[in-house]
């Protein structure tokens, strides 16, 4: 545990001194500020609380998937870039040369970019909620979700591009992994909106291409329940789009299934790790 601590804290200041972190960074501060000045541009006074409400959904109807959208480039940028760095550097091999198991370095380094890429998405999703309640005030539906969601749809992503990025090049990792994260995102909006409709061969299909992608990758739920959980609770358009079934929450098996999902793929990563040539 405290060689763990030790790489970690290494990596992070590595991190620390890289453009790779420090331009993302300023960057997602600068998306809260934008949606700031866009409502302070927009915002009127004297709206009940059903109106608030709406609005606040509708705003952040355009804004989270945005905010969703930088901080999956991000993830999957600084995921593909880490240790194939490390690795190709040398660094990797002083460090599992040294009386360090290669488990331990690979869980320090990885909980380096996790905590990076945590603060990251929590001002991407976190800032843009503040701003939206400083001009919208709403009360969200259901704050532990909108807390740990973001959080953990951040390390089925890390997840993701981190064992893809011990097999391939950091380019063809970077492409795949954000293919694969849009593609999973898109059928998971699909797939609510061709449960909402009546049924036929088309959606037949697509659903069923819903479900593979959401056994491949199974991220969509989570960043579904943030958005849900994120939401106010009493906007008459959330309400009635779930009566029709679009943005619903995901039921509890698909939550716990992508976590899992994320274990198993961190695993495999160490395995991968394990058994890579570091000299």
């Amino acid at each position: 545990m405290r060689t763990t601590s030790a790489i970690l804290l290494a990596g992070l200041r590595q991190l620390s001194r890289s453009r790779l972190v420090t331009i993302p960074v300023v960057l997602a501060l600068l998306y809260p500020g934008l949606v700031v000045l866009i409502l302070s541009g927009t915002h009127t006074a004297g709206k009940g609380m059903a109106d608030a409400a709406d609005a606040a959904m509708g705003v952040m109807f355009m804004t989270i998937p945005m905010a969703a959208t930088l901080a999956t480039g991000f993830i999957m940028i600084l995921g593909s870039s880490l240790l194939p760095e490390e690795i190709s550097a040398g660094r990797a091999g002083f460090w599992v040369a040294q009386p360090v198991s290669r488990d331990s370095y690979l869980a320090g380094m990885t909980l380096a970019s996790f905590a990076v890429c945590c603060i990251v998405s929590a001002i991407l999703f976190f800032g843009t909620s503040a701003a939206i309640l400083a001009f919208i005030p709403y009360r969200p539906t259901a704050v532990v979700w909108a807390f740990l969601c973001p959080l953990l749809w951040t390390a089925a992503n890390l997840a993701l591009v981190t064992v893809v990025s011990l097999y391939l090049p950091r380019i063809a990792s970077i492409i795949i992994c954000l293919a694969l994260a849009g593609f999973s995102n898109f059928m998971g909006s699909v797939s609510q909106v061709v449960g909402a409709l009546p049924g036929g061969s088309v959606a037949s299909t697509m659903q069923t291409v819903y479900w593979v992608s959401f056994f491949v990758f199974p991220a969509d739920p989570l960043l579904r329940l943030a958005m849900s959980g994120l939401g106010p609770a009493d906007s008459s358009i959330q309400m009635m789009m779930s009566s029709i079934g679009f943005m619903t929450s995901p039921p509890a098996w698909q939550i716990v299934y992508a976590l899992i999902w994320s274990a198993a793929v961190f695993l495999l990563a160490g395995a991968r790790f394990r058994r890579m040539d570091l000299a």
